[in-house]
């Protein structure tokens, strides 16, 4: 692969896939259509201290983010989770904004460098 990825491993959706590139390119489309939604829910959540809200946008967020390899959002939306459920301070909305467009972006270049992977 010709690109270097550091927000995401394609690698974790391809071998899930196992290296169907239709599967990839479907949950990977899927993501980018379903993930941001979930996220401005979330920072809608954080933003109005809604706990029981940030916490379910966060778990539902956190498994779309491990399905495509991004470990440290996963880890990040993790910890939002059980800060909302143990009710702690929630955590700041710019870092999780400022790593999810990361993860978008590298979603969408996967879509290309794994077009041409064959099975």
């Amino acid at each position: 692969m010709s690109a270097p990825y550091r927000a995401i491993d394609p690698g974790v959706l391809w071998r899930a896939c196992d290296g169907d590139r239709d599967a990839f390119q479907s949950l990977s489309r899927i993501f980018l259509d379903s993930a941001p939604p979930l996220l401005e829910r979330l920072l809608r959540a954080l933003e109005q201290g809604r706990r029981q809200e940030a916490g379910a946008a966060s778990h539902a967020l956190k498994g779309m983010a491990q399905l495509v390899g991004a470990a440290a959002l996963g880890e990040s939306l993790l910890g939002c989770e059980r800060a909302a459920g143990a009710g702690a301070a929630l955590p700041a909305a710019a870092p999780l904004t400022a790593q999810f467009a990361l993860v978008m972006d590298e979603v969408a270049r996967s879509l290309v460098h794994y077009a041409g992977e064959a099975r």
